[in-house]
């Protein structure tokens, strides 16, 4: 799994020698492939024990394992890097979509979407509220009657006063900067509101806040020196997310029949 998924995930258990140690290795991914673990301690003013325990704690058997998945994250970068057609992007980035979805344990989210009394969702901007909208149309047919905050003041308030443990609020992002929500969403953490995060695949502020995370990889497209995202891989991994609920759906209700 990508370094940067880990590190979302077991972000809560990560100390401050954590941290630096990853920020050393992030910005130097090729050079650590093959660094010692003594050269690597040095680098980061940290030990050998400090990087084995960091490893562990991201799911990895040892040092040497945590060396081969950065080696494997930087042949699978060059790939998609060796990609010089617009059109072709397209693909790489629907396929890496699939792939960080099929390596996401959905259990708990889908349990989380099933037991949820209401769920809110909140766009970043304009085009993920459009993603978001579709998102809840699908499951209008299973009676489930999402709740689409439209403004940054709108969840403002929700977060003040109207969503409870027994609601999930699911946050799309483009890049994970939260900047301007970060206040409301440390409350809605501390109060202990789940929370689904759906970003780009990076080290961002959103995915490390949430309770669940969800991953797409959708790719800028250069033009006049702004970036141009396509949203086809929100839709997708949105899309996914709806298919692989509406089997939950099913099976709960054969479950449910047959007792």
């Amino acid at each position: 799994m990508d370094l940067e998924v880990l590190v979302n995930q077991h972000y809560q258990e990560l100390n401050e020698n954590d941290l630096q140690i990853i920020s050393y290795v992030m910005k130097h991914k090729n050079k650590c492939q093959t660094m010692p673990i003594v050269e690597l301690a040095k680098k980061t003013l940290t030990s050998k024990s400090s990087i084995v325990r960091l490893a562990k704690k991201l799911g990895f058997s040892g040092f040497s394992e945590f060396k081969y998945s950065l080696k494997n994250g930087s042949e699978q970068l060059q790939i998609n890097e060796e990609q010089v057609s617009f059109s072709s992007m397209q693909s790489v980035d629907s396929q890496a979509t699939l792939k960080l979805f099929n390596q996401t344990d959905l259990s708990p989210i889908l349990k989380e979407i099933h037991a949820a009394k209401r769920i809110f969702c909140y766009g970043t901007g304009w085009g993920q509220r459009d993603v978001l909208s579709d998102f809840r149309r699908n499951f209008v047919p299973l009676e489930k009657f999402f709740i689409l905050l439209s403004a940054q003041r709108e969840l403002q308030m929700a977060a003040a006063s109207t969503i409870t443990e027994d609601d999930l609020l699911i946050v799309l992002s483009l890049s994970g900067d939260i900047q301007e929500v970060k206040d409301e969403m440390n409350m809605l953490k501390l109060k202990g509101i789940p929370i689904l995060s759906i970003t780009n695949l990076r080290n961002n502020n959103l995915a490390s806040m949430a309770t669940h995370n969800l991953y797409f990889q959708a790719t800028p497209i250069v033009l006049n020196g702004e970036d141009i995202f396509s949203f086809l891989s929100l839709f997708q991994v949105t899309d996914s997310l709806f298919r692989a609920y509406l089997d939950y759906y099913q099976q709960n209700k054969i479950e449910r029949q047959e007792h």
